[in-house]
């Protein structure tokens, strides 16, 4: 058998009216023994105690006690004593290697042992599992979820309890996402971001590369991206860690053995190589958008312009074999 405390940390706070000091503190329990007599607590000197005590009961009986603290001031008086209770309760402790058979829950109102909602569990001592418990019919505001098991030995548990909330949203209307966009690792104000164009609808399904800063330090960042729906209602965002490392920089392609012209142009741009190696092309707007994605391994390979507006894009030749790359700023006219 052991014996176990409903109530083992008292917290108390006192202010000592007219002393400039509390220097001494005890306690003891139920019967007073006499001023000085009691059992003492170790206390830092201040005008007010705001501490946690941890009191034995070893050899209290079972039932309801008082637990009672005073403190002394520099002026050597003694204050009247701070009053609490608590209550003692025997408990057999099931035996050592006793698997748990049973596990049940309760919101609120306890309908009995064994008579709660059944979890489903695996035999073992310990309880790790995951549960999905239902709220369906409660109200609205605070709750409380009660969980206890049962051993091979029909021994129940006292219960696990922990607190939810319900808090019920009406009439929720989704609308149309209008607008996207990014930052890294400080948040410069909703609306302030650099903006993402995007096709508008009720999900974001875009590929885009987002273009590093140049002066951006070597080490973990974050990338944050959130949008706007056509209420003017900008969502929380979403972030990833990504890692900055100057070092394992991209080898350029040696210019020799590629040419990209005419660039300015206005309508078709034409990439010459003088290698038969597999290479891709991808083109992206100022914004990071991918607007093409093309494999290929013909010496000469032209790209339509005209139906892209003036500004300027970013063009990246990649060699497939040996991952060399080299990214060209092409100005459309």
């Amino acid at each position: 058998m052991r014996r176990i405390l409903i109530l083992l940390i008292i917290s108390i706070g006192m202010a000592a009216n007219g002393w400039s000091q509390i220097t001494e503190a005890e306690y003891f329990i139920d019967t007073d023994p006499g001023i000085s007599n009691a059992t003492n607590l170790t206390i830092t000197s201040g005008n007010t105690i705001n501490s946690s005590f941890s009191i034995p009961t070893l050899g209290l009986s079972n039932g309801l006690h008082v637990l009672h603290i005073r403190v002394k001031g520099t002026n050597d008086v003694w204050s009247l004593y701070y009053r609490d209770y608590f209550y003692i309760h025997t408990i057999e402790i099931p035996s050592a290697g006793s698997n748990l058979s049973t596990a049940e829950y309760f919101i609120d109102t306890d309908p009995g042992v064994g008579n709660g909602t059944t979890l489903s569990i695996a035999s073992g001592q310990m309880l790790t599992d995951t549960f999905s418990i239902s709220t369906a019919g409660l109200d609205n505001g605070l709750h409380v979820l009660h969980i206890r098991v049962k051993d091979l030995d029909d021994t129940w548990s006292l219960f696990y309890r922990d607190y939810f909330y319900i808090h019920t949203i009406d009439n929720v209307v989704s609308t149309p996402i209008t607008a996207a966009e990014y930052f890294f690792d400080t948040d410069p104000g909703v609306g302030n971001g650099f903006s993402i164009p995007i096709t508008e609808g009720f999900t974001v399904d875009e590929t885009l590369a987002i273009p590093v800063p140049m002066d951006m330090t070597d080490g973990n960042h974050y990338l944050y991206l959130r949008v706007k729906n056509m209420d003017d209602i900008w969502s929380t965002y979403i972030f990833a860690l990504f890692n900055v490392d100057s070092s394992l920089s991209v080898e350029e392609i040696d210019y020799n053995f590629f040419k990209v012209f005419p660039n300015p142009t206005n309508t078709l741009l034409n990439i010459q190589t003088y290698t038969d190696l597999d290479y891709s092309l991808q083109l992206f707007d100022v914004n990071g958008k991918k607007l093409i994605d093309n494999k290929t391994n013909s010496t000469i390979h032209t790209l339509n312009f005209s139906n892209y507006p003036k500004g300027v894009y970013l063009l990246h030749i990649t060699e497939e074999n040996t991952n060399k790359q080299s990214v060209v700023k092409i100005i459309k006219s």
